[in-house]
This record gives structure tokens, C-alpha cells and sequence, in this order.
């Protein structure tokens, strides 16, 4: 046991022979430095401030809202009673398997029917098998621009993002051209970076609205106007950003969660879309019922994974390659965060 002491010891100070410890020092002094330069703005901005504490990297919700509401002009959602069309999309992508040159996904998406507060119908789309290499995107409903390529094959997350972007994209443009359909639901953002909102739908005569409902957002999570949603007694909501597609917080019923929302075009009619969405739409805790029924209908089962790497194999006449777990192998077993 001493000896293995004495060993280690050695091993660590043996360091100094092979680095330069006055750079490594140096190094450590200027991070130190910057912490406290900083440290008297990060205690300003953070001291006495009520938190929410992240648990394994998902997104969290305070259970009782902030306390600290702002002066947002809070609004209530009032229903209108008239019977309309909601349709509401969500979509999945996983990835399936990999050559030398490029990645193979599988896309699926599905579309709800909603009115007079009930789901009456769905479809859905695929699953689609999506191959991405630096040679191209094929099995997409639209070409990728060049940069949306090079990003997808830099991650595996960021490329499922984009093809279900592509996909709900094509989904989201038919629907609000649509003259049966008065409102459009998606979940997600329509101000994202690969932002969701149609080229076609500026130029597209119908009055169909699009909204973009988030369930993860850091608007919901830092904002002081959910505090002051959350309070309300009702349905209501808060101004939060305007123009073009304007984000709003909002919460569709009273002991509701909150949600962010993107409303596109007409802007004008906001009170009104979200009453019709009110009245015509269930909500469980506050989030579309629609929405969540058109998840549960995209997501892929472990069965369809295994079935799909199957009709791969013999589709193609793939040849299965031994695998392991590059994380596990490099890094050991002990789980944590990092």
C-alpha cells in the first residue's frame, strides 16, 4: 500500500520534469484573476435571487412560478365559442447507423385534428429514412442549404433537429394553405436559429395562423412575466416580444403551466386566435392536448428501431460492422454529468 503511495507521488511530481509549471501557473493566475474580477457583478446580479437548480441537464419549471412578477400588461384569454379547425404537428427523427461517408435517419411526423375542445382525427408521415453525407441530403422533402449541411454532420442532435425541421417545415406550409384549417400548431419555436416559419406562408392568401408552442424555453424559465402569468387566476397571457411573429407567455388555464408562444400573421387577431385555440382545443395542465397526442404519435418505439435497422440491412445488403460505445470505452463506467 506504501509503496503504491510512494509510486503515485512520484508519478505527480514527476509532472514538473515534462511541463513547464510557471506557464500552468500562470495560467491559473489569470483564471483566478478573472473569477474575481467578476465575481463582485455575478454576486450582484445572482445574491439573494431565487434559483432553480438544473438535474441532469432537462429542462425545469418552478413549481409556484417566480414570486418577483414585472409590470407586463397581463390579459386574459377569454374562449370565443366558434367551431374551427386546429391542426397540430410534432415530429421525431433518430438516428440509425452510420458508413465512412455518412449518417442514416429515420424521420416520422404526425398531424392532429382538433374542435369544440376534442382530438377527431390524425395522420401520419413516414417513417422516412434520411442519408446525409458531405455529398448531399437525400430523402428530404426540400434541399438543405449549404450551411444547414455542414452543421448537420458536425452532430448527430443538431442534424435530427434540422431534418425534422425540414419535414415539419413542408407540413406546416400545406396545412396553413389550407382553407379548412384555421389554425396551425407546432411545437417548438418559430424563432429558433433554424427557425420553423415558412418562406410560402408570406406569400400564401389564406388567414390560416401559425403558432408555436414551446414547452422548453429559457423565456418561461428566466422571464419575470411568468410570474406574473402564473398568478393569474384564469387563462391569461403577457406581451413579450412584437412584431411579425409575435412571442407572447401564456398559460390556458388556471392552475395551468406556462408556455411560450410564437403567433405569426395576423397578428392583430392575437386575443382572438387564442380564444378560438381556447375553446377548441383540451388542455391537460395547461398544454394542447392536440400537440400531445400528435407526439406520442411521431415518437419511435424500440421495436420500429430494431425494424427498421432490419429493412435496412436487407434493403441495401448492409454489412453489420462490430460496434462499442466510444463514451464508455474512453471514459469508464462511473456515471456522471460531464
Amino acid at each position: 500500500m506504501r509503496i503504491g503511495m510512494l509510486r503515485n507521488m512520484n508519478n505527480q511530481l514527476s509532472v514538473a520534469t515534462v511541463v513547464n509549471m510557471d506557464t500552468l501557473q500562470s495560467l491559473a493566475r489569470e483564471f483566478k484573476q478573472r473569477f474575481e474580477l467578476s465575481s463582485g457583478l455575478i454576486h450582484e446580479k445572482l445574491a439573494g435571487k431565487e434559483f432553480i437548480f438544473n438535474h441532469d441537464g432537462k429542462d425545469n419549471y418552478p413549481f409556484a412560478g417566480w414570486s418577483e412578477a414585472c409590470e407586463g400588461e397581463l390579459r386574459p384569454i377569454l374562449p370565443v365559442e366558434e367551431q374551427v379547425t386546429i391542426a397540430s404537428t410534432d415530429s421525431s427523427c433518430i438516428l440509425l447507423g452510420e458508413s465512412f461517408e455518412g449518417a442514416v435517419y429515420a424521420v416520422r411526423a404526425a398531424v392532429t385534428f382538433s374542435c369544440a375542445g376534442l382530438v377527431r382525427g390524425y395522420f401520419r408521415v413516414g417513417p422516412t429514412i434520411v442519408y446525409l453525407s458531405a455529398k448531399g441530403a437525400y430523402g428530404l422533402p426540400a434541399d438543405l442549404e449549404p450551411f444547414e449541411l455542414r452543421v448537420a454532420l458536425t452532430d448527430h442532435q443538431i442534424a435530427e433537429r434540422i431534418i425534422r425541421n425540414a419535414v415539419e417545415q413542408k407540413i406546416v406550409s400545406t396545412l396553413v394553405s389550407s382553407p379548412q384549417i384555421s389554425i396551425v400548431m407546432a411545437d417548438g419555436s418559430l424563432k429558433h436559429p433554424f427557425e420553423l416559419y415558412p418562406v410560402e406562408m408570406g406569400k400564401s392568401e389564406s388567414d390560416a395562423c401559425l403558432v408555436g408552442f414551446s414547452k422548453s424555453s429559457s423565456l418561461v424559465a428566466s422571464s419575470r412575466l411568468t410570474g406574473t402569468v402564473s398568478k393569474a387566476p384564469g387563462p391569461a397571457y403577457c406581451a413579450a416580444q412584437e412584431g411579425t411573429v409575435q412571442t407572447i407567455v401564456a398559460k390556458f388555464s388556471g392552475d395551468g403551466l406556462v408556455f411560450r408562444l410564437d403567433v405569426a400573421r395576423p397578428v392583430a387577431q392575437l386575443p382572438r386566435v387564442l380564444g378560438l385555440m381556447l375553446h377548441n382545443d383540451g388542455f391537460s395542465v395547461g398544454y394542447p392536448e392536440s400537440l400531445r397526442v400528435a407526439h406520442h404519435l411521431s415518437v419511435f418505439s424500440r421495436s420500429e428501431d430494431c425494424a427498421l435497422k432490419a429493412y435496412l440491412s436487407k434493403r441495401y445488403f448492409l454489412k453489420h460492422l462490430p460496434a462499442f460505445g466510444l463514451r464508455r470505452m474512453t471514459l469508464g463506467g462511473l456515471s456522471n454529468s460531464g
